[in-house]
């Protein structure tokens, strides 16, 4: 069960986000809003319809892991929108005829206005923002078999239970190996240096509409490409944000998984990932506190 969101509600929902609050004001106008709404037994759909995602795409078809991975993303967006989302798509320079195809789909497709992955990311969040959902979700677009588990990641920051959800994967044993170790070395980093257990190397994150500048307002002073959706979760929880895990079934895509294991050039771009990413987030993390 959650509040139901419906029209007749929506400019009261807006009335409140716009505003500036502090902390502990926003917790109690969240409060006062989930009360005047009604409490409904709802399905997947329904939380579906108030969630923009937030995504990125850039494939170059001749290269043979770019065709792989924009086959995901096809079935990823196809099924988000025939699930009820709406989609806020920021793209580099893919083919026209695989954007063409998004478009008929439904897809918002916006060009990146600043080359670079976290100026792209960034660019998509805020798209997001503005298509005027209460629930805003970054989403990788290859990850086709996550869109059917959002709802869970969702459906506390209705009910305002939390304002940021990390899905946490069951299983890593749909991955190549090597990427599985990498990722959980970084999770066990992420936990000694915040104490929160938290996935955060799977990479959706889902959040409630009022703390999308924690996401739009980081500047890549420290890092810019990965660390623009890891760096974001770092500033909510510092700003006393209510952040939280969720556990959800997820396989990893059999082609992607054999076109990666045992391939030296994919194992060292982990390396580089996890090298990067902790030692900017520990200097990240120092400058919140100092």
């Amino acid at each position: 069960m959650y509040y139901k969101y419906t029209s007749k509600n929506m400019k009261f929902i807006r009335k409140i986000y716009v505003q500036r609050y502090t902390s502990n004001k926003i917790n109690l106008y969240k409060s006062i809003l989930y009360s005047k709404i009604m409490l409904s037994s709802t399905t997947p759909r329904e939380i579906a319809e108030n969630v923009a995602i937030a995504t990125s795409t850039f494939y170059n078809f001749n290269n043979p892991s770019d065709i792989i991975r924009a086959n995901c993303a096809r079935n990823m967006i196809r099924n988000a929108i025939d699930l009820g989302y709406s989609i806020a798509l920021i793209d580099g320079g893919s083919p026209g005829e695989l954007l063409d195809e998004f478009r008929r789909y439904g897809v918002n497709i916006f060009a990146e206005i600043e080359r670079g992955m976290g100026k792209g990311r960034r660019q998509s969040f805020q798209e997001a923002y503005n298509l005027g959902k209460p629930v805003v979700a970054w989403i990788e677009p290859e990850k086709e078999h996550y869109i059917r588990e959002l709802w869970k990641t969702t459906e506390p920051i209705l009910e305002g239970k939390t304002d940021l959800v990390v899905p946490k994967r069951k299983s890593l044993d749909s991955y190549p190996e090597f990427q599985a170790r990498e990722e959980e070395l970084g999770n066990l980093f992420f936990k000694n240096l915040t104490g929160y257990d938290l996935d955060v190397w799977f990479g959706p994150r889902t959040w409630g509409r009022d703390i999308t500048n924690c996401f739009t307002g980081y500047d890549g002073k420290f890092g810019d490409k990965w660390e623009s959706i890891f760096m974001p979760i770092l500033k909510a929880i510092h700003d006393g944000k209510r952040v939280s895990g969720v556990e959800i079934n997820y396989t990893h895509p059999k082609e992607q998984t054999e076109i990666e294991k045992g391939d030296l050039k994919f194992d060292l771009k982990r390396i580089e990932q996890l090298s990067c990413l902790t030692n900017n987030m520990y200097a990240y993390w120092q400058s919140l506190k100092s």
